[in-house]
Parts: structure tokens; C-alpha cells; sequence
């Protein structure tokens, strides 16, 4: 996925793909292996055949890519910086979003979708509850005027990790959890409409999330005024 194809609360799906070979594909998990392994080639030629002679047409291009490890570190054939310290968070529950928008537009993902340099991945705990203050009108708001490290004129807002994570999220204490349970039914709704149809008007199920959002920060209706003023 690409952040040019995620909206709010959906994202549309180009139809790409990734091969994704760590280094000593197929015997990976092994760890007895040091270094480029000719066992694994072998092994991946025996048992992904296809897939192995379309890669052998790209062979001396792959095998150029850095001397002092490909064909040394990992195989030719293998990525060169495969993530493998984090590549399972792409397959759990998440967050996915682009970095600049004029909106926020904060996705739920459960498909095991992986997302390229564009785009961005949060996993974790109460993902629905989270991905609806992003959405939020009041939280956009708290964003823009606090924390987003300026803006960026006419192409937006950066989104960008550690602003996020200056955010005061209200945390899920029994006296917010009823609020939060109406919020985490109207954000099923809304990815159920987008599911169907991406183009789904949901702004009546966003605007009650709006004013659920506002009671957990507990503001005042002047305050609440001054947000929808300078959002509108």
C-alpha cells in the first residue's frame, strides 16, 4: 500500500505486491547459518521454482547492489535490508496513514497488508479506540494548533511519529470506557460502510464521534464552539 491510497478511515488498494525474501530464504528460521548460504539457494530453487528463475533474470543487477555483503552477508537473491526485527507488525492489527494531508485521514488495517515508504503503520492495543481520536475533529484540531511542528502552507499537515506521539490520548479508565464503547460501535459502522463502498458518506457517524471525543476531554461548550469555528 502506498499513502497516495489511503483515505479516512478506508484506503484503496492498487492491486501491488512485494517479493519478500529475507536473507537465507527458505531456511531463514535457521540459525546455524552465517553468511550466504548455497544450501538456501538450492532450497529455494527446489521448492520455489518460479519464483526463483523470474529472479535470475535480475541476478547481476541484485548482486551488484552493495559487494562488501550481497553474495557475502545474504544471498543474491535476498533483500538487502529485510526488517527483521519488525516485519510481523505489517500482519497484525494496525493504523495505517500517509504523512502529509490537509486532513487526517488514519486507516484501520486487519488483512496483513504491508505499506511502502509513503505510508505509515501503528499496532497496538485499543486500535479502533485510537484510530477515532486521530479522525476526530477535536484531536485534528489539538494537532494543528499544538503539536504538528508547523505546518507546511498549502500541502498541509505532517503527521509524523514524534508529533503524535505528543497527543494526550484520554486514557480507557472505567469512567471513559462506556463513551469509548459508543465510540468503537460507530467506528464499526463506519468501516462497514467504507468496506462496501469507499466513497460512503459516514459524516453523521463522524460528527457523533466528534461530540463523544469532546466529552472525553471534557470541554466546555465554548471551547467546543472555538473547534468547530476554526475547523468549518
Amino acid at each position: 500500500m502506498r499513502g497516495r491510497d489511503i483515505g479516512k478511515y478506508y484506503y484503496k488498494w492498487a492491486g501491488l505486491w512485494i517479493i519478500y525474501i529475507p536473507w537465507h530464504f527458505p531456511l531463514h528460521n535457521d540459525n546455524s547459518i552465517s553468511g550466504a548460504s548455497l544450501k538456501a539457494e538450492k532450497e529455494f530453487q527446489k521448492e520455489y521454482s518460479s519464483l526463483y528463475n523470474y529472479l535470475l533474470q535480475f541476478k547481476g543487477g541484485l548482486s551488484n547492489r552493495n559487494k562488501d555483503e550481497t553474495g557475502i552477508r545474504y544471498e543474491w537473491y535476498a533483500l538487502q535490508r529485510w526488517a527483521s526485527d519488525y516485519y510481523p507488525e505489517f500482519e497484525k492489527e494496525k493504523i495505517v496513514w500517509q504523512e502529509i494531508v490537509r486532513e487526517p485521514s488514519f486507516a484501520f488495517d486487519n488483512t496483513g497488508i504491508y505499506v511502502e515508504a509513503t505510508a505509515f503503520i501503528m499496532t497496538g492495543q485499543n486500535i479502533k479506540y485510537i484510530i477515532s481520536l486521530f479522525n476526530s475533529k477535536p484531536v485534528a484540531f489539538f494537532f494543528k494548533t499544538f503539536y504538528a511542528g508547523g505546518g507546511l502552507g498549502e500541502e498541509g499537515y505532517r503527521y509524523k511519529k514524534a508529533f503524535l506521539e505528543q497527543l494526550p490520548i484520554p486514557p480507557l479508565i472505567p469512567q471513559n470506557q462506556p463513551i469509548a464503547n459508543q465510540i468503537i460501535t460507530l467506528v464499526d459502522q463506519i468501516l462497514s460502510a467504507k468496506k462496501q463502498n469507499p466513497e460512503a458518506d459516514t459524516s453523521q457517524l463522524e460528527r457523533e464521534i466528534d461530540q463523544l471525543v469532546y466529552k472525553l476531554y471534557g470541554l466546555t461548550e465554548e471551547e467546543i464552539e472555538i473547534i468547530e469555528r476554526k475547523s468549518a
